[in-house]
């Protein structure tokens, strides 16, 4: 299942969109569990923040972060009522235009994707060399300028594992679509947001709930040989959730702690609280 729907009376993308020939647009990606929609609202107002970046106008009907979470959902739900678990992707992006890079402010066009949830699968990963791959241009913002994101992913692919984590001036950053964790002791440990990344919405979720559970949290610039001795390390985004790494540069890991299984749970649970029906009920505590 691929779909793809524009908001009602959008008409269909045209050859010489400058989302198709420029990439220029921003998106993001959100998961679909028992029918809800999890974090849409955080997810909106990422949204509104990346357009802004690049000058473009949200479309008519998601100006309003609220309303467009809504809205966003209502869309989901046509397009395939039967999916339980899943993967939503809103994309926004400039339109038809004339030929060259210059525009200004403009309205964006919309385009909303429905997949099946991934299945599972057991991470390996590999720690690149400094500057092995390249940055993206606003790390920060999910841009539809992703050649830095897929040449991580093809450096990973090449290595003959899941995951590659980016490195730049010696420190560890994330892979190419997800944030990085690793548990030692009481203490959470992941790269912080002041650094060249994307700090997805799970990423807020974790460092939100793992207090809940007894974890101390440290954000800060760590070298690759940080991961060694971690009790455990695991990747996390939108769409996946969170996974655990069982192997770190050739290296296996030994079984993940009771403490980071208390800690799925706690982001679950929270995100289900906070996901829209895809009815258009939204739970009581949202």
């Amino acid at each position: 299942m691929n779909q793809l729907q524009p908001p009602e009376g959008t008409p269909a993308v045209s050859a010489s969109s400058r989302g198709l020939l420029y990439g220029d647009g921003v998106f993001i990606t959100l998961g679909i569990r028992e029918r809800r929609l999890l974090d849409a609202q955080l997810q909106m107002s990422r949204i509104h923040e990346a357009a802004q970046a690049i000058g473009l106008q949200p479309p008519a009907r998601f100006e309003a972060p609220g309303d467009g979470a809504q809205c966003l959902a209502a869309i989901v739900a046509t397009l395939d009522p039967t999916v339980t678990d899943g993967v939503a992707r809103l994309q926004w992006f400039a339109g038809s235009g004339p030929r060259g890079f210059g525009r200004g402010m403009v309205q964006a066009e919309a385009i909303v994707n429905l997949t099946n949830a991934p299945g599972s699968r057991d991470v390996s990963l590999v720690v690149l060399p400094n500057r092995h791959v390249p940055l993206p241009a606003l790390p920060r913002h999910k841009t539809c300028s992703s050649l830095a994101n897929i040449l991580c992913a093809r450096e990973a692919l090449h290595r003959g594992v899941e995951e590659a984590v980016r490195v730049d001036s010696g420190v560890m950053l994330e892979t190419a679509s997800a944030n990085l964790f690793w548990i030692h002791g009481d203490t959470l440990f992941t790269p912080a947001d002041s650094l060249p990344l994307y700090p997805g919405s799970m990423r807020e979720r974790i460092l939100e709930c793992a207090p809940s559970v007894g974890l101390a949290v440290e954000e800060g610039a760590y070298a690759g040989d940080c991961l060694t001795g971690a009790d455990t390390v695991f990747v996390a985004n939108a769409a996946r959730g969170i996974e655990v790494v069982r192997q770190v540069d050739g290296q296996p890991l030994d079984q993940p702690p009771v403490i980071l299984a208390r800690l799925k749970t706690a982001v679950q649970d929270r995100r289900r609280e906070l996901g829209i029906l895809l009815n258009g009920a939204v739970d009581a505590d949202a």
